[in-house]
């Protein structure tokens, strides 16, 4: 299937293209196969085809395309209006091809060089302390404590677990928690501080100065993540490595599989972790993802310990600790469960807060990404450059998508108002058509035999990611405009059903949505004509497709919080107004 998608690209640039030949192509094809060869021999022949054919189609498209719209015969308003739209569709492009390398790489690769797998349970003669480090704030105290009781049963003989409350008033969460560690033992340790400022990072500080310092590892858990008894002994040995700075495990969920909002959340998450951070573990330049992670002590305190002033402290103190030198390793096997936000309010608000991040690190560490000999000194690989740069690009990057639906209605209305019918070539319609579906396809190949699920659990988690993707974009573009935010905690108390909720947490999705279809059924009812308008609308059409998925996903979080309620109280009444918090 792979070596079909890259046919039909070959068959793209046979048609035609505006006349350009086939020659260009035939040439870049075989410079590339002979500056790669090395490169490629770790791939699959059908994943050859699709990067190569990949490339040929963007270093002959781009050209074509930047002709097309300086010669076809439309108004200066229109021409200006087509011009506009390619930097902000290139600045697009650059950390995509990045991504979408990262994306495909699972499923084209046949060898792969780095560890990435957990370690044998041999018997080991020196166990390094580890010292669990677990941030709370106003959390469910039932929550807290079945996280410690999972931690309890830890087939590791010599860790420590630190609980670090911070800032919760209410004594009715916190005791409950201290009282417990209490009766769990000495190697348990509970501190309440009022007034303690940064935030996860400032709680996570907090701990490390009151760490044992016999303790080697550092290991971050969130309060609501239950801990497999193996964790330890089957991750401890890559410290054996002077030089390994941390190693990251996957985030995983519980208690989703009978919940619609719930799975189709799951496998949006499941995607990233087991796709992208696979391939940049192949380069050394996976990321910290703030809990399930094992931390070398004196590298998170010779890196300067946790960024109090980035709201993922987390990634940020990756990029340091691989600035001097050391490295790393992403094993994607699950070693602990977490929850998903119960509400799409809460799911959005989680991944504005994992979007903005990145673009924090990106103003303050961009010095470190440039070249050699322009760059901030540090002990960074080109490869791990490329990550981290993009890292943070790519959000910024998706601040500029909010300008497709007004730019391309613009664009859309200059024609109709000038009556404009532009013809568009066969090889145009091909190229888009076969990058179209073979983006689709890539994209369901992935996910069925690398993250290994269900066609339906595909869709559910593409309606999950197209419902993000303006939060994404408000988010890298607010991450652009401003020095920082307010640190946000995930909620993990379960709310009452409520529609106002659904409501107030996507309307704007919905609005944009009406738009896009409204202004593309009138565009097309005053000039309904096949040609380049058709293609502009059928891009906002997809567009406002992404869009309404929002108010589809923020509905069934409400309904499945209703069903809830209504097997745990037997209550038949559709949901409304909301009911008061319970863990």
């Amino acid at each position: 299937m792979l070596a079909a998608y890259g046919s039909a690209g070959c068959f793209a640039l046979v048609a035609g293209l505006g006349g350009l030949s086939l020659l260009p192509a035939v040439v870049f094809a075989l410079i590339s196969l002979i500056a790669l060869r090395r490169f490629l021999r770790w791939y699959h022949p059908s994943g050859w085809v699709v990067i190569l054919t990949s490339a040929q189609l963007l270093v002959v498209s781009i050209p074509w395309l930047v002709r097309f719209i300086l010669t076809v015969p439309v108004s200066p308003l229109t021409r200006g209006l087509m011009l506009s739209a390619l930097p902000v569709g290139f600045a697009v492009l650059a950390p995509g091809l990045v991504t979408a390398f990262e994306y495909c790489e699972v499923l084209c690769r046949d060898v792969w060089v780095r560890p990435r797998n957990p370690l044998q349970s041999l018997p080991r003669r020196f166990h390094p302390k580890v010292s669990f480090h677990i941030p709370v704030h106003a959390e469910p105290p039932d929550v807290v404590i079945a996280t410690l009781d999972a931690l309890d049963r830890l087939a590791y003989p010599n860790y420590e677990v630190l609980v670090v409350d911070n800032n919760t008033g209410d004594p009715g969460l916190w005791k409950p928690v201290r009282d417990h560690c209490r009766r769990l033992g000495g190697r348990y340790r509970f501190f309440h501080v009022g007034h303690l400022t940064g935030a996860k990072a400032g709680a996570l500080n907090f701990a490390l100065r009151q760490a044992d310092p016999e303790a080697v590892l550092v290991s971050v858990v969130d309060a609501d993540y239950q801990v497999e008894p193996d964790f330890l002994e089957r991750l401890v040995g890559y410290f054996d490595d002077s030089g390994m700075g941390f190693v990251q495990t996957p985030h995983d969920y519980r208690a989703w599989q009978d919940s619609v909002y719930l799975r189709l959340c799951h496998w949006e998450y499941r995607t990233f972790f087991h796709t992208m951070l696979v391939s940049q573990n192949e380069r050394t330049a996976s990321m910290i993802l703030g809990t399930m992670c094992l931390i070398r002590r004196s590298a998170l305190e010779e890196s300067g310990g946790w960024a109090e002033w980035c709201v993922t402290e987390d990634s940020e103190l990756a990029i340091r600790i691989h600035a001097l030198g050391y490295r790393s390793v992403y094993v994607p096997v699950t070693f602990g469960r977490g929850l998903i936000p119960p509400t799409f309010s809460g799911y959005k608000r989680q991944r504005f807060r994992w979007t903005y991040g990145p673009v924090q690190e990106l103003k303050r560490h961009w010095r470190l990404f440039l070249p050699r000999g322009m760059a901030r000194p540090s002990r960074l690989s080109w490869a791990q450059k490329i990550n981290h740069l993009t890292h943070g690009l790519d959000p910024a990057a998706l601040s500029l998508t909010l300008l497709f639906l007004p730019l391309g209605m613009a664009t859309a209305g200059s024609m109709v108002v000038h009556r404009e019918v532009i013809p568009v070539p066969f090889a145009l319609w091909l190229l888009v058509t076969v990058q179209l579906l073979g983006g689709i396809l890539l994209r369901l190949l992935v996910f069925r035999y690398v993250v290994d699920a269900s066609l339906a659990d595909w869709l559910r988690a593409a309606l999950a990611s197209k419902a993000l993707s303006h939060t994404k974009a408000l988010a890298g573009l607010r991450g652009l405009l401003t020095r920082t935010i307010a640190f946000v905690r995930t909620d993990k108390f379960t709310p009452a059903p409520s529609l106002q909720r659904a409501f107030s947490g996507s309307w704007l999705e919905a609005l944009l949505a009406v738009c896009a279809f409204g202004f593309s059924a009138v565009a097309f009812g005053q000039l309904p004509r096949t040609g380049l308008l058709l293609m502009v609308l059928i891009g906002l059409i997809l567009h406002g497709l992404r869009y309404s998925a929002a108010p589809i996903v923020a509905v069934s979080a409400e309904l499945a919080l209703w069903r809830e309620s209504r097997l745990e109280v037997g209550q038949e009444s559709p949901p409304g107004v909301g009911r008061s918090p319970a863990a």
